[in-house]
């Protein structure tokens, strides 16, 4: 007769331990966690086809300037190229607080433009940093022809900040709020002034570019999250196996 060694015995597999509750609240974590990183992974995913079809859309209305002789109506001008015609009424009515460019902290000057029809828009003339002491360009006098993109109003979302209506520095550049302060009604979009190839490149206020056309680091982070949870999820299952062949385990009391 042939008798089983004690690691013979061993070797075989006990699963009956799963069952227990502290193993059964540990397989919902587990699976809580694997799924967790899954559904981040399908997150940026997701955000990464929204940046695709932002850059998409960006490219097609920016492409190719539209001379404009009054600002039209529509819900699809958001970056659209165009080149107005009119005369600066006040070059510096406003600043848009909290900017950045360039790695530098600053602010955006906002000016306002009558356009041949008598109607106003309002421009951003660019970028200005509040560290250093730099001299403010003033607006070219008389008629003048601006290259640039349509951009929407900008409101308040959320939790930020509010505009009192009071002050020369606002939030954002919302432009019912500089038609409060100007005293007249504005366009309700406004003219993001495009880069002069003949301007000085160390002139201010500096022209705000367009933003980078990148995928950014959507398809990186998925990627990630995704690996995540399939180390997770195989070493979950690789613990699992070792316990049920009478492995060490984690150092708790199972009930």
């Amino acid at each position: 007769m042939t008798v089983a060694s004690p690691d013979a015995t061993q070797s075989v597999p006990d699963w009956e331990f799963v069952r227990r509750p502290f193993w059964i609240f540990s397989h919902v974590f587990a699976i809580s966690v694997v799924s967790l990183f899954v559904v981040l992974g399908v997150w940026q995913l997701q955000r990464l086809d929204e940046r695709r079809q932002f850059n998409q859309l960006v490219e097609d209305r920016s492409s190719q300037p539209t001379a404009l002789s009054a600002v039209p109506a529509g819900d699809d001008l958001d970056y659209r190229a165009v080149v107005v015609a009119g005369e600066f009424i006040d070059g510096d009515i406003v600043r848009v607080g909290n900017r950045s460019q360039g790695g530098a902290a600053g602010e955006h000057v906002i000016g306002v433009v009558e356009l041949d029809d008598g109607s106003l828009l309002v421009v951003n003339r660019g970028f200005v940093p509040v560290n250093v002491e730099v001299e403010l360009s003033p607006p070219p006098s008389g008629p003048v022809e601006l290259a640039g993109w349509l951009r929407d109003s900008v409101t308040r979302e959320g939790f930020g900040a509010v505009d009192e209506g009071t002050g020369t520095v606002l939030p954002r550049l919302d432009t019912e709020r500089v038609s409060v302060r100007l005293g007249r009604p504005v366009a309700s979009v406004w003219l993001q002034l495009a880069p002069s190839p003949s301007g000085p490149d160390d002139a201010f206020p500096d022209p705000v570019p367009l933003p980078a056309l990148d995928e950014g680091p959507h398809l990186s982070y998925a990627v990630q999250w995704f690996i995540f949870a399939t180390l997770g999820a195989a070493f979950y299952v690789a613990l699992l196996r070792r316990r049920s062949r009478g492995g060490p385990s984690v150092d708790v009391v199972e009930m």
